[in-house]
């Protein structure tokens, strides 16, 4: 898989874009520039937000760590290569719903849904590897 780009409302981001070069990249900025937050964001549109997860001393749990600094919903759009085709994966949160909790995979500048590709198996498909 090769990212194209990404859009986030994650936390400190508020609808912003991120387009890797090809080959190996580098995020370099300073101290609550985004860099965390964007690896948390990569995250969360392969594997979701484990809404069990809790807050406890010391520790905030990623739904409440990525919620949008802006007050917004949580999430996200990523454009990929896999397999040879181009496709774009949207997550989502609905009022009052789990954070990032809609997913779609579509052939992207189509709504050709990808088969077999769930907010489940999303990142496990990809790249081969469980959370």
């Amino acid at each position: 898989m090769r990212i194209k780009s990404m859009i986030a409302t994650f936390g400190c981001l508020d609808r912003a874009r991120l387009e890797p070069g090809e080959g190996f990249n580098l995020i370099q900025a300073p101290n609550e520039g985004g860099k965390s937050t964007w690896a948390g964001f990569l995250k969360a549109m392969l594997y979701g937000i484990d809404t069990r997860d809790r807050d406890r001393k010391g520790y905030l749990a990623d739904k409440n760590r990525y919620a949008p600094w802006s007050g917004a919903l949580m999430a996200g759009r990523v454009d990929c290569r896999w397999n040879g085709r181009d496709i774009t994966l949207l997550r989502a949160t609905r009022r009052q719903g789990t954070p990032m909790g809609e997913f779609k995979a579509l052939y992207t500048g189509t709504a050709d849904i990808v088969p077999d590709l769930t907010g489940q198996t999303c990142g496990e498909t990809l790249l081969g590897v469980t959370r």
